[in-house]
């Protein structure tokens, strides 16, 4: 049974809480990567950043995975690519690249805003300051906001249907 502690976002095969410390020591737990919702736990470098803003905060550790994912992948398919072995190797690595790619500009994005630890780019960039966020209405359910009634639901005209 798939056990998940809540305390440090990891999850591993173990039966109960003390079993996963256990695993932890042993560093065969893995990290749920969850989507992010709420507020950010880090200051907020820009509030809507676009692929430009991203690719100007990459890291040296981002152009490394870069290079290591794309290396691991053609070495894969060169490794399972018989009787085709180069041009398997060759998709391979582009397939690895691509992912790569998008997943560093998703990290990028991540602490551009403020869902992951961004003191570089706070450094390098400044933060803007966090305005309360807006009343959001909904005109698909009034009702549940608070701000429904007879006079936002249209009246039915039972005379036009057959």
């Amino acid at each position: 049974r798939l056990y998940i502690d809540e305390s440090c976002g990891c999850c591993c095969w173990a039966p109960s809480s003390e079993d996963c410390r256990l695993y932890k020591v042993l560093r065969v737990h893995t990290l749920i990567l969850k989507m992010a919702y709420g507020d950010p736990k880090f200051p907020v470098v820009k509030d809507d950043p676009t692929v430009d803003d991203c690719i100007k905060s990459f890291r040296w550790s981002d152009y490394a995975f870069v290079v290591g994912s794309t290396a691991a992948t053609w070495v894969y398919g060169y490794a399972y690519g018989w009787p085709a072995r180069r041009p398997t190797a060759s998709a391979a690595s582009t397939i690895g690249f691509t992912f790569a790619c998008f997943f560093i500009i998703q990290n990028a994005q991540g602490r551009m805003l403020g869902y992951r630890e961004n003191a570089p780019e706070v450094k390098k960039f400044g933060y803007v300051a966090q305005p309360l966020p807006p009343r959001v209405f909904d005109p698909r359910f009034p009702v549940a906001v608070g701000q429904g009634g007879m006079e936002t639901k249209k009246k039915i005209d039972w005379t036009t249907h057959a």
